[in-house]
């Protein structure tokens, strides 16, 4: 018997795989043209010097606090002294600032105990401020306790208890397995998971055995929808096209495809999902915007786009705001 779960995939989801296959042959011509994070730049991560555990905190808080920033017609975005940023890239700048005034900051002590007004005044300068201030410092207080209860204050402790493996085996945890305990991790996508895990992968802090997935965000999402890479239809299409928000359920499934697709292509191209988070990432926030008129010209996939044929394809991602999942 077919759950209700598979007819939904059947009937509304689905992966194009000669879209896969066209894109995977691009991205093996075109290597020298993946985008990447620099993980050490000083504006925005710790820098070598730090110890191993004060760049573990950093990380994991700044994660955690990694998701929907930005609403309809309230744009996180402020101009500082060094620069003007935006979305996330304001979120690491005030948590890279916030880390060289105070590393303790960052302590599971410190984050146990912390206060809505000390979240507020940390993550909002000028117009800018997240609308869930309440929701992050419960999050923030719930990854305190829980590492002081289960690892001693010590984010390395849980890393350790890994064993490199990013999944167990159901008697031997993984990592992604460790931080489903604490509340801002505990989506079952796991993007904030697969992004903290990459993190500290190409900081040299964790080296997982076992095959990652791509942390899926609306900006992969997006793009996924727009090539072609994940085809949609029925009802949750319209939802989509007509941009009304969809269920906690349809968003796990729709993110549960394109991390599939994503890792087809990662497959295919014989590049790793980690590597193509950073190029799609990237690729989504300058490129295939959030926008009617994205940059076209200026993909590497502009000669098959299925939206850039048909406009009609040209849709912003699905509408689901109320989540801290991603």
């Amino acid at each position: 018997m077919i759950s209700k779960w598979g007819k939904l995939l059947m009937e509304l989801l689905g992966i194009d795989t000669l879209v896969i296959d066209r894109m995977s042959r691009i991205l093996q011509r075109s290597s020298e043209n993946l985008q990447r994070l620099d993980l050490f730049n000083p504006k925005f991560y710790p820098s070598r010097s730090h110890s191993e555990e004060e760049v573990l905190r950093y990380l994991t808080v700044m994660v955690a606090m990694d998701h929907r920033l930005s609403r309809p017609g309230r744009v996180y975005e402020a101009c500082l002294e060094d620069g003007c940023y935006k979305g996330a890239d304001l979120l690491y700048r005030l948590g890279k600032m916030k880390f060289d005034e105070n590393p303790d900051f960052f302590a599971p002590e410190y984050l146990s105990k912390i206060r809505e007004e000390e979240v507020e005044k940390w993550l909002s300068i000028g117009n800018a401020r997240p609308v869930d201030i309440e929701l992050r410092t419960r999050l923030l207080r719930d990854l305190g306790v829980k590492l002081i209860k289960l690892y001693d204050g010590r984010v390395s402790s849980l890393v350790e208890a890994s064993n490199n493996r990013l999944h167990g085996d159901g008697i031997n945890p993984g990592f992604a397995d460790f931080l489903r305990v604490f509340r801002a991790f505990e989506d079952p996508v796991e993007k904030k998971s697969m992004l903290l895990a990459k993190f500290l992968h190409f900081r040299g802090l964790f080296k997982p055995v076992d095959k990652p997935y791509i942390p899926v965000d609306n900006h992969l999402t997006r793009i996924a929808l727009r090539t072609g890479m994940v085809v949609v239809s029925g009802r949750l299409w319209n939802d989509i096209l007509n941009m009304r928000e969809v269920s906690m359920s349809d968003d796990v499934l729709i993110r549960m495809v394109v991390r599939e697709a994503y890792g087809l292509l990662a497959e295919k191209s014989g590049r790793s999902v980690w590597e193509l988070d950073d190029h799609f990432w990237l690729h989504g926030r300058m490129v295939c915007i959030r926008s009617e008129k994205p940059l076209c010209e200026k993909c590497m996939f502009k000669g098959f786009c299925r939206a850039r044929r048909n406009n009609a394809f040209m849709v912003y991602e699905h509408t689901y705001y109320n989540t801290w999942y991603y």
